[in-house]
């Protein structure tokens, strides 16, 4: 103490000294937002990379205290005690436990008690859908992000609003139609030559196929003898005879194949049988065109 002189007060210090404890506060986690609010949006065959954030505070300081911070991100139908352990990890509809960091700058020294995080989440391309003419049309996606401090205190809070994921009919076909080496007037009956349709997206499929002349010039077609595209039929089934399957046309035609939703690792897969029939009166050479498959979401009985 001192005076209006500044001189200091005489004596021994006054009163006594007491100990106290600076308690543990569990962190309060805020604002959590999925993918920035938006509908999802898949990329076929592969993985999609989205971002859960959040904001974390601990009146005890924003930065050692807090030890981890986890996201969960889930169909709204499985909820968070369907998806709250690594156990339940499903691709379909269920990521849990992914580790976030804490965004650059945003804890700023001992005094501040608020951090961002963000945790990248990479979806499946056949994590279900959840927009109309699906099977989980009245659901979304939602996420969780949980906080855990150095006392082992723990608080998780959910996104209240969840985001659609949209649907992606997708699919890939291999190998090449390749007719090999043939005569005039030459026909492939039964129809033997096989094309494989491959799930890469997360939706089931039926299809529009089409096609064009094959040329010995493909695509320009400016000489030569064309070899025309109703010359191709094709067959849902095996052992089908030439007359019997459907011709190829340059409209797109319906074609029910009802490749189902992939559900594991393991594709889903559809064969179509081809065959062609060698008119006469064509030059000999190698003749090339092209089958467009387009995939169109099926009923969700086929699925």
């Amino acid at each position: 103490m001192v005076d209006q002189f500044n001189l200091e007060a005489s004596g021994t210090k006054q009163g006594s000294e007491s100990d106290f404890t600076v308690n543990n506060v569990a962190p309060v986690v805020s604002s959590v937002t999925l993918n920035n609010g938006n509908a999802i949006l898949l990329n076929e065959n592969t993985t999609t990379q989205i971002q859960l954030s959040a904001t974390v505070t601990d009146v005890n300081g924003c930065g050692s205290e807090i030890t981890s911070v986890l996201g969960y991100v889930y169909r709204s139908g499985i909820s968070y005690t369907g998806c709250d352990t690594l156990a339940e990890a499903n691709q379909n509809y269920c990521y849990p436990e992914v580790n976030c960091t804490e965004d650059s700058g945003t804890c700023t020294g001992s005094t501040d008690s608020s951090a961002d995080y963000t945790c990248n989440i990479a979806l499946n391309y056949y994590a279900d859908p959840t927009d109309v003419d699906t099977e989980y049309p009245l659901q979304n996606w939602l996420a969780s992000v949980k906080a855990i401090d150095n006392n082992s205190a723990v608080q998780r809070s959910e996104l209240s609003t969840g985001v659609e994921l949209n649907s992606l009919p997708a699919c890939n076909v291999t190998p090449n139609i390749a007719y090999g080496s043939l005569n005039i007037e030459m026909i492939i009956s039964p129809l033997s030559i096989i094309s494989t349709i491959s799930s890469t997206g997360n939706v089931g499929i039926n299809h529009n196929i089409s096609g064009s002349n094959m040329c010995t010039n493909y695509p320009a077609c400016t000489w030569g003898t064309p070899i025309g595209v109703t010359r191709q039929r094709y067959s849902l089934s095996s052992s089908t005879t030439y007359n019997s399957g459907t011709t190829l046309t340059t409209t797109p035609t319906f074609v029910a194949t009802k490749l189902p939703k992939q559900r594991t690792t393991t594709k889903e897969t559809v064969d179509i049988w081809w065959g062609i029939s060698i008119p006469t009166g064509i030059i000999a050479g190698d003749y090339n065109g092209e089958v467009f498959l387009t995939p169109i979401k099926s009923d969700i009985a086929d699925w």
